[in-house]
């Protein structure tokens, strides 16, 4: 099923425009937890999304330019041959998949945390040869606002299978493989 997400739709139109992108706050990296509530049946799991530092806004350009020029196959190639900078688990797992460019953006409230990667594609997925493997994006994004004590909390959601398509040679479209994120919510600050 198709789903267009503003917040998806802004993180790659966000590419193109010289945004700044920040280091990790006060140059430490940082940690979040949230209550990750999956599409099917309500069912929910405890996450943490692990931040070690955001991209430049060079990078982001570059890549924005790399899925201009040549496509989404190319930014995949691209994105699979970078360093991770991020990532996301359930708690008490080994992992989940890395996050390869990360941007954050202050709001007039907080701020707001994007990051795309190349979402890993495992044995069985890949020998089935199931329509997921077409899916081979994951997008985060985050809004959070500072409290009374300065941690951040807010909610956010992760497309974990996304295709990633060009219209016209300008606007970018984000298909997501299932017919709804998954919401993240309480995200906190730790």
């Amino acid at each position: 099923m198709r789903i267009k997400l503003t917040t998806a739709l802004f993180l790659l139109l966000c590419l193109a425009m010289a945004m700044p992108a920040s280091e990790a706050k006060n140059g430490k990296e940082e940690t979040f937890s949230a209550l990750a509530q999956l599409p099917v049946a309500g069912t929910t799991m405890n996450v943490k999304i692990y931040i070690d530092a955001y991209s430049s806004t060079q990078e982001a350009q570059q890549l924005h330019g790399i899925l201009m020029d040549g496509g989404p196959g190319a930014l995949l190639k691209t994105l699979q041959k970078m360093k991770p900078i991020g990532r996301i688990e359930r708690e008490d797992t080994v992992g989940f998949y890395d996050f390869k460019l990360i941007l954050s953006k202050s709001t007039p409230e907080g701020r707001h945390i994007y990051a795309v990667t190349d979402r890993p594609i495992g044995f069985l997925e890949a020998y089935a040869g199931s329509r997921s493997v077409d899916y081979p994006f994951g997008i985060l994004e985050l809004d959070l606002k500072a409290d009374k004590k300065g941690k951040e909390k807010g909610e956010g959601s992760l497309i974990y299978a996304a295709q990633i398509k060009v219209l016209d040679g300008e606007k970018v479209d984000i298909e997501n493989f299932t017919f709804a994120p998954i919401r993240l919510l309480a995200v906190q600050q730790l």
